[in-house]
């Protein structure tokens, strides 16, 4: 019984060579298509990658810790207790490894005002802990004139560049922060811009401004509390696990509904619903592109069984069955598929990690507006970044053209009656 597979592929196998030149013209398609595919989607996971790495080094992290219902009051009454912060951050120790956390930090963020002589606009105020924040800060290396906060700064503070030119402030200009405080009045707080920032994402460089935690604390009366405790992990993939440990650790200690561990999807709904609908729109492109490829392998499988319709009158005459010559038709299609798609993989990988392994700058083909959304930027010079599990789907998907491309070649070359095939002459 194990024979005649094995007869088949080989009977399979010889046919594809001897045809070398429909093969090759057929292989050669679905070899570039598949490339095409393997880059084209290299480029979006390092795209979407670089879109969330700058979100989530705005301040978010990769994880959130928040109150249950900060996200939707942003008031300063749904903050974190100071026990609770300190007992978060021993749970983000003891749930993740030493490898998966790159940093841990509270912050307080508020609504406000700020205000200078000539003018005064709506800001979100955020305090921070240069210590902890400057090394994953996105807004540190956006820096473009003065310096970031550093530690032992009280007064000082950093802002957005086009906040900077609403307000017509410079470096060591004067400006008053104002602010609902933990009781319910409006607070005032006197700053000192130390440094300018240009992120390129309209929203945060036209309305951001950070200051020290501890001057922010004082300011609005909070105590050692916060409305946040966010982690920047080493890699993103660790979000979902280390989210899910955290968040069971913190309501065995605390008890449902004290606290809400959020990755970043939840976080940023904006930018997870935008990459979302970057991914369908790049989907529908691949299935495009997919159907070209079997419409050619449909069409040099259907040719070969047209060109051998004598051929196969005389297997059927010595004894091979219907559901034979299928199978025969059906392992050419998928030997074929096999083949051009694993160099078509191997292609793909050499364009990415080889010819574009320092990347392709997408800045003469989209604006800076582009290239900014969900609260979160993209570097114009994207990386390639090709992912285990898109290997794996693409050699799947290039398995299933493969089958699926054959079945009606197949089902016409069960239908050639030897005596009518013996009359053909080619």
């Amino acid at each position: 019984m194990m024979e005649r597979p094995k007869v088949l592929v080989r009977i399979a196998a010889r046919n594809v060579r001897r045809q070398a030149r429909r093969s090759l013209l057929t292989a050669s398609a679905m070899v570039l298509g598949i490339a095409l595919l393997m880059l084209v989607r290299a480029l979006e996971a390092g795209g979407h990658m670089a879109f969330v790495e700058s979100a989530v080094r705005l301040g978010t992290g990769h994880i959130a810790i928040e109150h249950p219902e900060y996200a939707a009051s942003r008031d300063l009454v749904h903050r974190i207790p100071e026990e609770h912060l300190r007992l978060a951050e021993d749970e983000v120790a003891a749930a993740a490894g030493r490898g998966e956390v790159r940093a841990v930090f509270p912050r307080i963020t508020v609504g406000g005002l700020a205000q200078s002589p000539s003018s005064a606009i709506p800001v979100q105020i955020a305090g921070v802990e240069p210590a902890r924040e400057a090394p994953v800060s996105f807004l540190a290396e956006s820096i473009v004139k003065g310096r970031f906060l550093e530690p032992g700064d009280r007064l000082e503070a950093v802002v957005g560049g086009g906040l900077a030119e609403r307000l017509r402030v410079e470096l060591g200009s004067r400006l008053v922060l104002m602010a609902e405080g933990a009781h319910g009045e409006l607070e005032s707080q006197l700053v000192f811009v130390t440094g300018i920032f240009q992120t390129g994402i309209p929203e945060v460089d036209r309305g951001t401004v950070q200051l020290p935690l501890e001057t922010a604390r004082e300011w609005l009366g909070v105590g050692g509390d916060a409305t946040s405790l966010n982690v920047i992990l080493t890699s993103e993939r660790w979000t979902g696990p280390v989210a899910r440990a955290v968040g069971e650790r913190l309501e065995s200690s605390l008890g449902a509904g004290e606290v809400s561990v959020k990755p970043w999807w939840e976080a940023l709904p904006d930018l997870h619903a935008g990459l979302q609908a970057d991914a369908v729109q790049t989907y529908v492109m691949f299935l495009i592109l997919l159907a070209i490829v079997a419409l050619a392998v449909v069409n040099s499988v259907l040719m070969a069984v047209l060109y051998r319709t004598r051929e196969f009158g005389v297997v059927r005459s010595l004894g091979l069955n219907r559901r034979s010559v299928g199978g025969m038709v059906m392992v050419e299609g998928t030997l074929l598929s096999l083949v051009s798609g694993i160099a078509g993989m191997l292609l793909g990988l050499v364009l990415a990690r080889g010819v574009f392994r320092n990347g392709i700058d997408i800045s003469r083909i989209l604006s800076e507006e582009d290239l900014a959304f969900g609260g979160a930027v993209m570097d114009p010079v994207v990386l390639p970044v090709v992912q285990s599990g898109d290997v794996v789907a693409i050699l799947a998907i290039v398995m299933a053209i493969g089958i699926l491309a054959s079945l009606y070649p197949a089902w016409q070359a069960t239908r050639i009656e030897p005596a009518e095939a013996m009359k053909v002459e080619h």
